[in-house]
């Protein structure tokens, strides 16, 4: 396990507040990411705020990350440690159905996996959705 520290919501009514926790180790797919920014929007205060209805808790906020690769599953071979990469809002989708074949993964008929909980040290993400950034 990798022990992950972060900034959570507790319920609805509450300030962000430290949390900590552990990752599962990365897998040969996943690239891990030591994080350095990530983009809180309003969506991220009403998921923390429960405005949808749909919240569990506790949550933490944030996506579309960027960072610096720490290390990277066996069956990785374009990214090594060491290389800034970011992360958009959607991690994965199913990438089986006529959407996701078509590169239209936002419309995963199975359902996309969405970035939320970057406000965090440290993540992995499946190798697709992984991109370089210019230095």
């Amino acid at each position: 396990m990798l022990p992950t520290s972060s900034y959570a919501a507790f319920n609805s009514d509450d300030d962000l507040k430290p949390y900590d926790f552990n990752r599962r180790q990365v897998g040969a797919r996943d690239v891990h990411i030591e994080i350095l920014y990530c983009g809180v929007c309003h969506s991220d205060i009403h998921m923390a705020h429960n405005d949808w209805g749909f919240t569990q808790y506790p949550i933490v906020p944030g996506h579309e990350i960027i960072g610096r690769v720490v290390s990277t599953g066996g069956d990785v071979s374009r990214f090594k440690a060491g290389d800034l990469v970011g992360v958009g809002c959607m991690v994965d989708s199913c990438r089986t159905c006529e959407p996701c074949k078509n590169h239209l993964e936002q419309h995963c008929e199975k359902g996309m996996i969405m970035t939320y909980g970057s406000l965090m040290n440290r993540a992995q993400m499946p190798l697709p959705k992984v991109a370089t950034q210019p230095r």
